[in-house]
């Protein structure tokens, strides 16, 4: 009842073939892509790819560690600022290399400060409204006064 049956010299061979080269191929990229999302073989090859992005952005090493050898060593020296997006940067408290942290014992809860080598080169720009209140010597003498531990 409305179904056609065609005889077999009649259906093409070769449309069949595609259509099945064309399936199989578009199963067997859903399975990689979830193979690469829920096995460990996914989380290597995304730190291996974090990791090259980190060198890539540090800039050369040479040049940085002359920076620091002439910070280290007193001189005047220019830093520019870190982006505008740095403002919330922690560096001990890193989603990105928590994540990388195994979760058997809770490691990825501790703090994981970065080598010196992966911290960035420029000032981290004060959160929008942050100010200084009182500066170190004077506020030594202010907060003594204002409280009272004799009650």
């Amino acid at each position: 009842m409305g179904h056609l049956n065609l005889p077999s010299s009649k259906r093409s061979y070769r449309q069949w073939r595609l259509l099945d080269l064309v399936s199989a191929a578009f199963f067997g990229a859903v399975f990689v892509f979830f193979l690469l999302i829920f096995t460990p073989l996914g989380d290597s090859l995304a730190a291996s790819g974090r990791q090259t992005l980190v060198l890539s952005s540090s800039g050369d090493p040479r040049q940085r560690q002359k920076l620091v050898a002439l910070v280290e060593t007193g001189q005047k020296m220019t830093i520019d600022a870190c982006p505008e997006a740095a403002v919330d940067h922690m560096p001990c408290e890193d989603p990105r290399r928590n994540s990388q942290l195994s979760r058997e014992m809770n490691f990825y809860r501790e703090r994981q400060c970065p080598m010196s080598e992966e911290t960035p080169l420029c000032l981290i720009p004060p959160p929008y409204g942050y100010r200084i209140s009182v500066q170190w010597p004077d506020s030594l003498h202010k907060a003594s006064n204002c409280t009272d531990f004799t009650n």
